[in-house]
């Protein structure tokens, strides 16, 4: 793949035709390559002066890119491994002796407690992951629904319906008919982070959009909502990179 020096960096990157664009869009691949989609052809002049133009975000995002790739936390699902829950690193054990797979936090652990026989079959790999993807979502679920309940009670409003999906990137939404869906992996963040998601999203049942009047009532039962704001944008790939 072609490369550019970027401020003594050697920045690797592909570029794309896609007819349909009206715009030029750069991405960066978890690869830490500079993807760059084009709606028409470019000389390597313009594609030098592109990566250039964005030198200070592209910098910026290789550098995070970077950082995530050495954070332990996350990495891989097996015993041993870090995971994040409500917020805080969790060491994974598996531990033999109990009629059935129970999981539990405890004490910066997650248990994984299952009965003796299966103990080498979950070691790592597809099985343990499912067993502990289970456990979250479960969590997620009984945390987000009871309070949704809570911030509901205060801000005055009766959601329809609560669903957990399961995505990558979007971590909330509200319709129109008052139907709340919750991305299952914040049971990873803060619950400070949480709180701030579900009032967002309850918040929308006053103010249907993005206005500076939905951000006055998000201000008023979470002040510090820039700050979760900013978590999610900091780790949102730290939470999404499992499962």
């Amino acid at each position: 793949m072609p490369t550019i020096e970027l401020d003594g960096q050697t920045v690797t990157y592909t570029l794309f035709l896609d007819k349909r664009r009206k715009n030029i869009q750069l991405r960066i691949l978890p690869t830490a390559v500079v993807e760059i989609i084009t709606p028409s052809t470019l000389a390597a002049p313009d594609i030098d002066h592109i990566i250039a133009s964005k030198s200070t975000w592209i910098k910026r995002r290789l550098s995070s890119l970077a950082a995530l790739s050495e954070n332990p936390v996350n990495q891989q699902v097996a015993c041993g491994s870090q995971l994040l829950y409500l917020g805080e690193p969790h060491t994974l054990a598996l531990l033999p002796g109990s009629p059935k797979i129970e999981v539990t936090a405890i004490a910066g652990e997650l248990r994984v407690t299952l009965p003796q026989r299966l103990l080498e079959q979950v070691q790592s790999g597809i099985i343990l992951q499912k067993i502990i993807k289970a456990w979250f979502v479960d969590q997620a679920g009984k945390l987000l629904r009871s309070k949704t309940k809570e911030w509901a009670a205060i801000i005055g409003v009766s959601p329809k319906k609560i669903t957990l999906r399961d995505q990558k990137s979007r971590w909330g939404s509200c319709s129109s008919l008052g139907s709340i869906n919750y991305n299952w992996r914040v049971i990873m963040a803060p619950l400070w982070v949480t709180d701030y998601l579900i009032i967002h999203e309850l918040c929308h049942m006053l103010v249907p959009n993005h206005s500076s009047a939905f951000w006055e009532q998000v201000s008023r039962f979470c002040p510090n909502y820039k700050e979760c704001r900013k978590w999610l944008t900091d780790n949102g790939k730290l939470l999404s990179r499992l499962f």
